[in-house]
């Protein structure tokens, strides 16, 4: 699933050669991740975001990767993988379609593998010279295997809302909340938060640092913490 989603990415993105298409746009990102919950560790923490218009101005894609290593007690090693494919199409101003797959294996939450996809509609709030929020919402399909060797295939809805500030100078900050629930099992829910303060370096370098939190009702693996939170600091290059 992994591969098909950065062929699919590739493939339609350089069928998109428009000559008002502006560039690639994006970033690289690398530093460290320090967890608690299920692990406590630290670890190399990686990532890439790449996006362009494919036609005019309403029409775009996005393309995420990111890796993160860490050993457990200097013995056992654990990996974490994602890889997000996502379109989206803005029907009026402040009104967009979005559809898009993603994989991931998550070692440190008990996520052997795991793929979706999903299809939603999103509206902005609130959009000013200083603040955007951003409402969406949608349904899809998830088909995960645990590290324990269990399976989960269902339907599931998402609703997500995000918000970026900028309170001047070279300050940002941004952040990102997902619930997801599955329409097979009640009780079998997840919300994840991202937070993120981004400070200018110099030029297209700035120091990211970023608070995550992941909670699962029903934890992946019997018997594991329902909650896993991540601290990470990261130098960010624009391309």
């Amino acid at each position: 699933m992994k591969t098909c989603l950065v062929a699919l990415a590739a493939v339609t993105m350089a069928l998109a050669q428009d000559a008002e298409t502006p560039s690639w746009e994006g970033f690289l990102s690398v530093g460290g991740l320090f967890t608690s919950g299920n692990t406590e560790v630290c670890q190399i923490d990686t990532g890439l975001e790449i996006g362009r218009r494919l036609a005019g101005q309403r029409f775009r894609g996005d393309l995420e990767a990111s890796a993160s290593y860490g050993s457990r007690d200097g013995e056992a090693y654990l990996e974490k993988y994602r890889s997000t494919l996502t379109f989206i199409f803005t029907m009026t101003g402040n009104n967009y379609a979005t559809a898009g797959g993603y994989w991931t294996r998550d070692e440190f939450t008990g996520i052997g593998h795991e793929w979706g996809i999903t299809a939603g509609l999103g509206r902005k709030l609130v959009r000013t010279g200083s603040l955007t929020v951003s409402m969406e919402a949608g349904a899809g399909l998830l088909n995960r295997e645990n590290t324990d060797g269990e399976t989960l295939e269902t339907s599931a809805g998402y609703t997500g809302l995000d918000f970026e500030l900028l309170p001047g100078g070279s300050w940002t900050l941004a952040e990102s909340f997902r619930f997801t629930t599955d329409f097979q099992d009640s009780d079998n829910y997840s919300m994840e938060s991202v937070l993120e303060a981004n400070s200018s370096i110099t030029g297209s370098l700035s120091l990211v640092t970023g608070y995550d939190v992941v909670f699962h009702n029903v934890p992946p693996v019997e018997g594991n913490e329902k909650t896993d939170t991540s601290l990470r600091v990261q130098l960010r290059l624009g391309i």
